[in-house]
């Protein structure tokens, strides 16, 4: 062949690479790219590249994850295949075998909440009664992909979809072996506190098993490494109880995960649509904290309620359950003057305010006056007022249960909450109530902040004559329930703020975080209990949602700083019972928590010792990217002073930093590779917490 006939032949190749690849434009970086010849569809940015495929014969498949930054090619087996389609409708599994025709796909712009590309594509399918959608989103400036899939009934009659599967994936395992990170949740009844749980899952037998949502045992997030820490995050935004799963099939040279949901039964009555909750898969280098680190600015950037006030969130505030149901207005005066002075931003009035678990209005014998005059009291002392409300809870002898009997959430085997039982929220005229409720109280009382309690929020419910279809409280209650609830409120009462309390941390998932500010971890605990909880939770979760109650009258930092790293600063003791010199302490340990709060709350989280559980010296540093600084907490968990070395991680090796102690009067410069290497001596005495500043020069 000469070279001219080569060259144009070449050419002509490139052409029709060319002509058959559709670009689209997206916004910040990131694009989508239909590829005619082979029907595949790309979506990407400098981080991440996902690709889609509909096959010859209408297999609409998965093709692979890639990492751009270092290059790692995520590659879905060609030999065992999946597809982000895996859902049951009317007894018909939809999956990667299912042979579907397009009906339309497009590629869009994302604006809100942050800059992206989405592809959309539209299939149909004989063998359902109803067209599936597929979405998938990239976001500037994040590696990840997050994704949806809806169905709609088309057909006349009701359809039922009874199984849904959220993170449907399979990839070649090319040889490698894997590690598995997840973290628990709070289990008050259990002792169950965010402890970490890491498997090598390519020597454990069958698969590593996850139990997630509201009541369960494991937050709804998981990381995967390579043997060459290259690796895989993937989280599901579903409040509802699901299984998760991640196995290592060495014989199929395969790594499958996946997310279902539990106990679905759902009625997608004609021209309605049902939609799998939506999940991402994101890609990192490095190790667990990196992994988090990955996770909380993803969750920031795209999925979580938009800060209140940048510059002052998360909260310094004060609970009145230190006085538990005792108080009354007296109390409450009397308090809210004592946490105004010491620099509380938030009064939350407690449990013990109302009539009864579901009588939603003042006890005329504590509040005569009711609690709009006490409201106004709060913001003349330039707080927000907070409402603690358990709003799907309601005691036997409530106005609403004695007229309502049929609301009542059906389940033989429920935990009682003070004696009360729980209303259904997907039964409509229950949820209708409820929501009325709501914006009464809210908008007669003045309430800023809704303190949500509560014994488990996806309530089960085994009636067959409500709203909800029979078998499907799981996703109803979740879907149709609580999250409906909290929405319609939020649309009637914007500005008011949501924080989550489910008798504690056991509701942590990345839908919850969409409509909360932040989320209790552990309820009312001492102050070690308090850190391990910390530690665990604020690997998946940004920072700000891993608030905590502080009970333990503030006489050390030991104390006080157990309940100060990470989300708001939440003091729930009997602060008119202080002495003068325990207030000006607490004073000035409030200070220092608004002093350091927001860089915690943007920082990069470092966990430097392992779990504490109180015989060693534990540590949590914060690290300031932008800036090049940190902040790390050190903790006294041994009888007797020691000197500790602590080491710090992040720093620039080359440059010099200040080094300041707070406890101690001392400082120094040395270089970040001689911290990281040989580490900061810290002095550490029984009961009481250090905080060392690392400040660039």
């Amino acid at each position: 062949m000469t070279f001219r006939r080569f060259a144009l032949r070449s050419l002509t190749l490139l052409l029709l690479v060319a002509l058959s690849v559709t670009p689209s434009k997206g916004v910040a970086d990131t694009y989508g790219e239909y590829h005619e010849r082979d029907h595949t569809w790309v979506i990407g940015s400098p981080l991440i590249q996902a690709a889609f495929q509909l096959t010859a014969d209408g297999r609409f498949r998965y093709r692979w994850i890639h990492d751009v930054t270092t290059n790692r090619q995520w590659h879905v087996s060609d030999a065992d295949p999946s597809s982000p389609i895996n859902l049951t409708v009317d007894g018909v599994w939809l999956n990667q075998d299912t042979g579907y025709s397009l009906v339309s796909y497009s590629f869009g712009q994302i604006i809100s909440p942050a800059r992206g590309t989405r592809f959309s594509i539209v299939l149909s399918t004989p063998v359902a009664s109803g067209v599936v959608r597929f979405e998938a989103d990239v976001y500037a400036g994040q590696p990840f992909i997050r994704y949806r899939t809806a169905y709609t009934n088309t057909s006349a009659s009701p359809s039922f979809v009874t199984q849904a599967d959220m993170l449907s994936w399979k990839f070649h395992d090319a040889g490698e072996t894997f590690l598995d990170f997840f973290v628990g949740q709070w289990k008050m009844w259990r002792e169950a506190n965010f402890e970490p749980y890491e498997t090598n899952v390519s020597e454990h037998d069958g698969p590593v098993e996850m139990f997630t949502g509201a009541y369960a045992d494991h937050t709804a997030w998981r990381a995967l490494r390579d043997s060459h820490n290259n690796g895989l995050v993937a989280a599901w935004e579903f409040d509802g109880r699901a299984t998760a799963q991640v196995e290592h099939l060495h014989n199929n040279r395969l790594l499958t995960m996946d997310a279902e949901i539990l106990d679905l039964n759902h009625r997608v009555s004609p021209g309605r649509v049902f939609r799998v909750p939506e999940a991402f898969l994101g890609v990192f280098r490095g190790d667990w904290d990196e992994a988090g680190y990955r996770t909380q600015r993803f969750a920031e950037s795209v999925l979580a309620f938009p800060l209140p006030e940048p510059d002052k969130f998360p909260y310094a505030m004060f609970d009145t359950w230190g006085y538990k149901e005792g108080v009354d207005e007296n109390i409450a005066m009397a308090t809210a003057a004592r946490a105004a002075d010491a620099g509380a931003e938030v009064f939350i009035l407690d449990f013990g305010w109302a009539r009864g678990i579901g009588d939603w209005h003042p006890d005329p014998d504590k509040f005569p006056q009711g609690l709009k005059p006490f409201s106004d009291y709060v913001h003349s002392l330039g707080m927000k007022f907070g409402l603690h409300i358990p709003f799907l809870e309601a005691a036997g002898n409530s106005p609403v249960i004695r007229e309502h009997p049929d609301w009542e959430a059906i389940d033989p085997d429920r935990r009682l909450y003070f004696g009360a039982t729980s209303l259904c929220p997907s039964h409509q005229p229950a949820r209708d109530w409820i929501v009325s409720e709501l914006v009464r109280v809210i908008k007669d009382y003045g309430v800023d902040w809704v303190t949500q309690d509560g014994d488990n929020m996806v309530k089960f419910c085994n009636s067959i004559s409500h709203t909800h279809a029979p078998g499907d409280s799981n996703y109803s209650n979740s879907i149709d329930g609580v999250d409906e609830v909290i929405r319609e409120v939020q649309a009637k009462t914007p500005g008011v703020l949501w924080e989550n309390c489910e008798d504690g941390g056991s509701m942590q998932t990345f839908h919850m975080i969409q409509r909360y500010v932040t989320s209790i971890i552990n309820d009312n605990d001492d102050a070690l209990t308090t850190r391990r909880g910390v530690y665990g939770a604020i690997y998946p979760f940004p920072p700000r949602y891993t608030e905590r109650y502080m009970m333990d009258d503030p006489f050390d930092t030991y104390h006080t700083r157990s309940y100060m790293f990470g989300g708001p600063f939440i003091l729930m003791n009997r602060i008119t019972d202080w002495s003068r010199s325990t207030f000006d302490f607490a004073k000035r340990e409030v200070d220092l928590y608004k002093f350091v709060r927001s860089m915690i709350r943007d920082a990069k989280i470092y966990h430097l010792t392992p779990p504490p559980d109180g015989s060693f010296n534990d540590a949590m540093e914060a690290y300031d990217s932008q800036k090049d600084r940190s902040f790390i907490f050190v903790y006294g968990g041994g009888p007797e002073a020691t000197v500790d070395y602590v080491h710090p991680r992040g720093l620039t090796p080359t440059a010099l930093y200040w080094v300041n102690f707070l406890e101690v009067e001392h400082s120094y410069i040395a270089s970040g590779q001689d911290l990281m290497q040989d580490g900061i001596p810290v002095i550490i005495h029984p009961r009481l917490a250090e905080v060392v500043a690392l400040t660039r020069q």
